[in-house]
């Protein structure tokens, strides 16, 4: 119950401001209470993973929103490395991003991103993003 009343703990790996931007609105355009985290490049996702794996008291986050082509490390490896984790491999993942190809798809699907959120070109369809984060964090809280 008391999980209800606290926002939501989302991490954003997104390393293009604008989409951060359009994160932001897409959320508060479905009402979700959060609190989101931006992580900018893949090596300090891998940072906050071990993190989270070397501090007990650090809750895992409800859903990471990935981009798959993030600076220094890719979305790939990260997902990998989340899956690897000891506390936090169950986290859902959405994976946000601009490529379509079937590898990448074949990739996510491998390390169990839950969603495939291929970055549309039009602000209305970039807005779904609200919808399916609300969807998988209503998800979570009914386990």
């Amino acid at each position: 119950m008391e999980k209800a009343l606290s926002p939501s703990q989302i991490i954003l790996a997104e390393d293009n401001p604008g989409d951060v931007r359009l994160v932001r609105e897409a959320l508060r355009e479905h009402d979700i209470r959060c609190e989101l985290r931006v992580i900018s490049d893949g090596e300090e996702a891998l940072s906050f993973i071990d993190g989270l794996d070397s501090d007990a008291d650090l809750p895992c986050p409800d859903l990471l929103l990935l981009d798959l082509h993030l600076p220094k490390r890719n979305g790939n490896e990260v997902l990998r490395h989340l899956r690897s984790s000891e506390r936090c491999a169950q986290t859902p993942v959405v994976i946000l991003t601009s490529s379509d190809a079937t590898w990448d798809r074949q990739q996510a699907e491998k390390n169990a991103a839950i969603h495939y959120f291929r970055k549309p070109s039009s602000l209305r369809q970039f807005m779904e993003l609200g919808s399916i984060v609300k969807d998988v964090i209503n998800r979570e809280d009914m386990r």
